[in-house]
């Protein structure tokens, strides 16, 4: 008909999606911590607080299961995304199993499987690491036979170089237990965490929208971390921000 790629009433927010805006994009980090105890724990699939590297850094990506490999009916290669000395967006993809990449990160928030054997994806948990740091997760549910979800899920993120980051959206939900979930940030120049937002779980799920959005300034470390005063606390946390290049 010739009107396939035109939308009446296009909205901004479905333009930087689709890459439309030039300066702009977003991104939606989602995390879950299946056992949060009575310390403040990330919201990420390894558990506990969250270790950054202080220098940068190559990667391995190892697995608990031999069929994540080069050749393996799992996760063959995983791509990995983050950021590099400079604060600069960078990725590469590597073999399960195989060596350390070329690629230096400073900062790593985000892992997936890019290719995989007859069983679609990772059969064991696979590991980011550098030296005995780990630095991302993959992880398998279910029992007995566990199914890989191909992507980490965590819920942290680091500004680039060159943008200022603005979150128009926090939710946050718990199960098994109740507790307190906090959202914090960390200026790339004062190493100083400070709380943005935080929310009282019971057992239930809430949702944070910023009218007046929070503002998370160029190479700012973001977090949700949580505890539970009766342990074993199920957390998921989700927040989606913009990225805006600045002005030069």
């Amino acid at each position: 008909m010739g009107f396939k790629n035109y939308l009446w009433d296009e909205a901004w927010e479905l333009n930087v999606s689709r890459d439309k805006v030039r300066g702009a994009f977003h991104v939606i980090k989602f995390g879950t911590n299946n056992d949060v105890d009575g310390s403040l724990e990330t919201i990420w699939d390894a558990g506990g607080l969250y270790a950054y590297l202080t220098t940068a850094a190559t990667v391995t990506v190892t697995s608990t299961d031999g069929d994540d490999s080069a050749s393996g009916t799992g996760a063959r290669t995983v791509t990995v995304e983050g950021l590099d000395a400079n604060y600069n967006l960078v990725s590469e993809t590597l073999t399960v199993g195989g060596g350390a990449g070329t690629v230096e990160f400073y900062r790593v928030f985000r892992a997936y499987v890019a290719s995989a054997g007859s069983s679609d994806s990772n059969e064991g948990t696979i590991s980011i690491s550098s030296g005995g740091t780990t630095l991302a997760q993959i992880r398998t549910v279910g029992s007995p036979t566990p199914r890989g979800l191909g992507q980490t899920f965590m819920s942290l993120y680091t500004v680039p170089a060159g943008y200022t980051g603005y979150i128009f959206d926090w939710n946050v939900s718990t199960a098994k237990a109740d507790g307190d979930v906090f959202l914090l940030k960390r200026l790339a120049n004062d190493g100083a965490w400070r709380t943005q937002d935080s929310m009282h779980t019971n057992i239930n799920s809430i949702e944070r929208s910023y009218k007046f959005p929070l503002k998370i300034e160029e190479k700012a470390d973001i977090e949700v971390r949580a505890l539970s005063p009766t342990n074993n606390m199920k957390c998921a946390a989700t927040f989606c921000i913009l990225l805006v290049q600045n002005d030069s």
